[in-house]
């Protein structure tokens, strides 16, 4: 019986450690489709001169989540019967993508800080905000890369051995 207490606590310890893992690894490649939907985005705005739910639709289109999400969101929020401004649409938008992904508050504040140009400024001065937080994501994702190289084995393999040093203290 205690052979069976020390399987399941490897495997708890073990599974915690890979789940940890796997969400650190997750959130570089979370930051690089922000940052390529971001520069969609971009042109939809310098180029296009699209309005931005028809911009936010059809970017939600070709990038998964947690841009997908970002951006239908965005989308729905502008749409009837909500209605609602840009600023107050993006922000709810940011909130369900990092509810989806593996982001952090400070990649939420990074997307926020986007949201009050979107639709109230220039267009130089929207591309200007995007290229601003386009570059913010990179330094972010650069920072997130790094400590999954460095995190990611620590809680792979300290998970497991963790899970048996306590199962031993348990025999």
């Amino acid at each position: 019986m205690g052979w069976v207490g020390f399987v399941l606590v490897v495997t708890a310890c073990s599974a915690w450690g890979w789940q940890r893992a796997t969400e650190l690894g997750r959130r570089p490649g979370d930051l690089r489709i922000l940052r390529t939907a971001l520069q969609a985005l971009e042109s939809e705005i310098a180029f296009g001169a699209v309005p931005l739910p028809e911009a936010f639709a059809r970017i939600a289109g070709f990038y998964p989540d947690p841009a997908a999400t970002l951006f239908r969101t965005a989308a729905a929020r502008l749409a009837p019967p909500r209605s609602l401004g840009a600023a107050a649409a993006w922000d709810e938008a940011v909130a369900a993508a990092v509810r989806t992904g593996g982001l952090t508050p400070d990649d939420r504040a990074i997307l926020r800080a986007v949201g009050p140009y979107l639709g109230a400024t220039d267009r130089d001065d929207q591309v200007r905000h995007l290229r601003l937080a386009m570059a913010r994501l990179e330094a972010a994702e650069a920072v997130a890369r790094d400590l999954d190289q460095r995190w990611g084995r620590i809680y792979r393999y300290g998970g497991l051995l963790a899970g048996a040093f306590i199962g031993l203290l348990l025999l």
